[in-house]
């Protein structure tokens, strides 16, 4: 169950999310988002324009996953055939699946958004996981999983934007098993809630980090996705719709001037 600083935080965090994307609650925003995520046809020419070769198609990524990040992902979990690996906030599954096949996990996924979660479930054939996949809808702090239950965590873009990040932190490492990796990518923020390094975050909180690499490029390639969204918003808007378009637009337009705040990190943390 949440627990009361949980609750206190999610609160909190409604007014930040009423005031930058104009829904009161972090579902709502993320429930907009994947409704019409997979119409973006225009969204995704532009993720391919900016990345070329690294954008990770087949995974079809809601925000900036790349082929590096996903292989990176695989590397570090050092999951076994039949290992149980829990993706954090996955979204549309993309991330997940592709990591579960390449290593033959089994793979449960967890997210806010129950849009996401029935979208997921209908990819699960896609990848050839039948049977291998489930999802269901949890908070990355309080997932409702079972205690040290799986041999790998894995989350992609997530953790910066959850209201409680110690909490989702904790969150992690109890439902590991010992010596499991959680390994994620997200932004470190040096501003006013944000965190500005993870390492302590986790070492604190039952980790011991084996892994901290800043994404190579990483500010100018979001900048020219940002740039490319601002220059395409009609016809963002036209393919998706609006309420789908518009969480886009009101991120680019919020993030830009943060960038050079910023920098993107794959961390990977071993289970002490």
């Amino acid at each position: 169950m949440p627990t009361l600083a949980h609750r206190l935080k999610s609160f909190v965090a409604s007014f930040y999310w009423f005031f930058y994307q104009g829904r009161w609650r972090v579902k709502d925003v993320f429930d907009d988002l994947y409704e019409g995520q997979q119409r973006g046809e225009t969204l995704r020419g532009i993720f391919r324009d900016v990345f070329g070769d690294d954008y990770a198609e087949e995974a079809d990524p809601t925000g900036f996953l790349t082929m590096t990040d996903l292989r990176n992902l695989a590397k570090h979990l050092s999951l076994a055939e039949g290992d149980s690996l829990v993706d954090l906030a996955c979204g549309l599954g993309g991330a997940g699946f592709w990591v579960a096949r390449q290593t033959s996990a089994l793979l449960t996924g967890i997210d806010i958004s129950s849009v996401a979660i029935e979208k997921a479930r209908e990819r699960i054939v896609d990848f050839g996981l039948t049977g291998r996949a489930e999802f269901h809808v949890g908070d990355f702090a309080a997932t409702g999983l079972p205690q040290a239950n799986f041999a790998g965590a894995m989350s992609v873009d997530s953790l910066f934007l959850v209201p409680d990040k110690i909490g989702s932190v904790r969150e992690a490492a109890r439902i590991l098993k010992p010596a499991a990796r959680f390994v994620f990518t997200t932004w470190e923020l040096d501003m006013a809630g944000g965190v500005r390094d993870y390492r302590p975050v986790l070492e604190e909180n039952g980790f011991e980090v084996e892994v901290c690499d800043t994404t190579p490029n990483w500010e100018a390639y979001q900048r020219a996705v940002y740039e490319r969204i601002l220059a395409e918003r009609e016809v963002l808007i036209e393919e998706m719709g609006k309420k789908t378009a518009m969480v886009w637009v009101h991120d680019a337009q919020a993030e830009l001037p943060r960038l050079p705040r910023m920098r993107r990190v794959l961390i990977a943390a071993r289970k002490k």
